[in-house]
């Protein structure tokens, strides 16, 4: 099966960690048509860090600065892998062999799914997506 990969620019963006904060970005979106495709947030007591890859990161970073709100860019690897035990574990193998660093990944699919998406955060992005997946 091959392995569809991009680089995409994934925001990182700092918000205050509090009831309601999630949905208060979804809206802010949502008001400006930016479709999210894939998000991650990790929370730690005062702050929340938002990972998330949307279909126009211009228009998000606009957003989010006419907004005030704190977010850095980096670009990333989203990858479609088979939904089968080992998709993820094959494309790890060929980073790992060609000596590029996971920085940190996250990933989804539904149950009913015969790709899953991931988002990985290399050392190397340029090379990682020039590597073949498929053998």
């Amino acid at each position: 099966m091959e392995h569809n990969a991009e680089i995409v620019e994934q925001i990182s963006i700092f918000l205050e960690n509090r009831t309601g904060v999630i949905a208060d970005l979804c809206a802010h979106f949502t008001e400006r048509s930016i479709n999210i495709r894939a998000v991650a947030v990790i929370d730690t007591i005062d702050i929340g860090t938002v990972r998330i890859v949307v279909d126009e990161p211009e228009k998000a970073k606009e957003a989010l600065a006419a907004a005030g709100a704190a977010f850095v860019t980096v670009k990333c690897m989203a990858i479609e892998v088979p939904d089968t035990p080992g998709g993820f574990a094959a494309v790890a193998d060929r980073l790992s062999l060609a000596g590029i660093n996971i920085e940190y990944f996250y990933a989804s699919s539904l149950p009913t799914a015969k790709k899953a998406m991931g988002i990985f955060r290399v050392s190397d992005v340029e090379q990682a997506l020039r590597l073949d997946y498929d053998s």
